[in-house]
């Protein structure tokens, strides 16, 4: 009786402990389980994080990519903008084209040239003076720049000076030489502008070189040969250009010891003669300088033979017309004779005198203290030609 009581409880516990084994590994499985999808969570969450913050680092980058394109691509529109505005320049300064302005009754080639610095009241006189009016003629307004431009590395910051007042009238002809008139110019001859521009190339033009007030003319040069230039057509060797200014400038340093007059004719025969016999050796240049000199009884420094020498070295390698250079020579102060000097007079009454705008002039548009001079005989037929018939039977 008792066996059988007691078996139902032993079976039970039997039964009890063979299950906690069970129990024990689905209470491990289940764990683990969880753990496992925990695991899972984590990583999927770390991977999520990963690919989020790498999906931000992309957009980062191409981000900065892009402000980087777009940096790049101002830079560049900078770049070519600049270089754009950069090419312009140059091509602005390399045309270097000379402003005209054309009157509106213009039925000749003549030209006139103003300095820049002068009023409108002193434009309107050196128009007066000239004998045409801006409607009648082409006008050049010359620049301190277009004179720095002819004239650095020659002339003294002192000569070339800070402001542009000289002007010039030049009508183009067919023979003659060059004939200059000046007013107003109390360093600068006739004589000197006439020689020079012979240098410069020009041929067989008239050519007035003024200003409203006294100046030393020596800007003088550079609107004279614009207005040539343009009135001719004919574009000017740059290095005879070169020549010229540097004999102006030499023929006026020299003038401060010997004379305008005789530095004049020293130059001006010196270059006669080099051209004639082709002279180009400096030992044999420095011989004529020596022999001019002597003929007109002047005396050289070594510094001035040498500053001569050296500019008739530079005007010995250009070709020039020595009958065009001699046909202005003849007009300077002394070179014409007597008897053709009365040949010349009689003409002009019946052909003229080929002077043209020389005998235009009106003194009176700038004052009565005006300073005026000429390598030619501008004085008019009844005086000129009396004078000169005078002059031959005296013996003058």
């Amino acid at each position: 009786m008792k066996m059988k009581k007691v078996l139902p409880i032993l079976m039970a516990a039997v039964l009890t402990t063979a299950s906690l084994p069970m129990m024990a590994n689905a209470s491990d499985a289940s764990s683990q389980t969880e753990s496992s999808t925990e695991s899972s969570e984590s990583t999927e969450d770390s991977s999520n994080s990963e690919k989020s913050s790498s999906s931000e680092s992309e957009a980062e980058n191409v981000t900065s990519d892009t402000q980087d394109k777009d940096t790049t691509g101002d830079n560049s529109e900078n770049t070519k903008d600049t270089t754009t505005d950069t090419t312009d320049a140059d091509t602005e300064d390399s045309t270097d084209k000379t402003e005209v302005l054309e009157g509106d009754q213009v039925d000749t080639d003549n030209v006139v040239t103003l300095g820049e610095n002068l009023t409108a009241e002193q434009r309107d006189a050196m128009y007066k003076y000239f004998g045409t009016s801006a409607d009648k003629v082409r006008t050049i307004i010359v620049t301190h720049s277009d004179e720095v431009k002819y004239m650095e590395g020659i002339a003294t910051a002192e000569q070339i000076g800070n402001t542009t007042n000289s002007c010039a009238y030049v009508e183009p002809t067919n023979s003659g030489g060059i004939k200059v008139k000046t007013a107003n110019l109390n360093f600068v001859t006739s004589a000197m502008i006439a020689s020079t521009l012979t240098t410069a190339g020009m041929e067989n033009c008239n050519v007035i070189a003024a200003c409203p007030f006294e100046v030393s003319g020596t800007g003088a040069l550079t609107g004279i040969i614009m207005a040539y230039e343009t009135a001719s057509g004919e574009k000017l060797d740059e290095g005879k250009k070169e020549a010229a200014m540097e004999e102006l400038i030499t023929t006026g340093d020299l003038a401060d010891s010997i004379g305008s007059e005789e530095a004049t004719q020293v130059v001006g025969e010196v270059k006669e003669e080099i051209l004639d016999k082709g002279l180009t050796d400096p030992d044999e240049i420095g011989d004529a300088v020596d022999k001019i000199a002597e003929k007109h009884d002047v005396t050289l420094t070594d510094d001035q033979k040498q500053q001569l020498v050296s500019l008739m070295e530079k005007i010995s390698q250009y070709d020039y017309d020595l009958d065009s250079i001699k046909d202005t020579l003849n007009n300077l102060s002394g070179k014409v004779g007597a008897l053709e000097g009365v040949w010349n007079s009689v003409k002009s009454f019946f052909v003229g005198s080929g002077d043209g705008i020389l005998n235009d002039t009106d003194d009176s548009a700038l004052g009565s203290n005006i300073i005026t001079d000429s390598n030619v005989d501008v004085s008019g037929f009844k005086d000129g030609l009396l004078t000169r018939i005078i002059n031959f039977f005296k013996g003058e």
